[in-house]
Formats: C-alpha cells, structure tokens, sequence
C-alpha cells in the first residue's frame, strides 16, 4: 500500500535569517572552515550579514552554493 513512500528522508531547510553556526548545522558541513573555504570567494556577492545573522536572500545565495559544491565533490 505505501508504494509511494520514499525510502530517501530529506531534511527540510526553512527558508530564514540564520546565524553563521546554524547555517553550519543546517547545511551538514564539518566545520567553520569549510564554510568559510564555500562561501568567502563569492563574499561580494553574499554581501556583509546583518549584525551576526545572514538575511534570507543571503541564506538562498548560501544555500545554492553549498548545494552546488556538494555535487562537485560527490562527482569527485
């Protein structure tokens, strides 16, 4: 009957302003520099946080990225 059921579980990222630790923790990551080593070569186009949280738009920005280097080091 549960023919429909995915035995994939995927997380659900809620879409919202986020402390650079928690994005860490959402996003699965290893550590602080790993981040950093993702996301400071496109540092302009993230742009600076507010106090110590990333907006939303940021948080998508960041989001995609990481999305994308996760798929280039899974090819690898």
């Amino acid at each position: 009957m549960d023919s429909h059921k995915n035995t994939e579980e995927r997380k659900v990222f809620h879409l919202k302003a986020y402390m650079k630790k928690q994005l860490i923790e959402e996003l699965s990551l290893a550590s602080s520099y790993e981040f950093d080593k993702i996301v400071k070569p496109h540092a302009e186009k993230v742009g600076k946080r507010m106090g110590n949280y990333y907006t939303p738009k940021q948080v998508r920005f960041i989001f995609d990225l990481i999305q994308a280097y996760k798929k280039d080091k899974a090819k690898d």
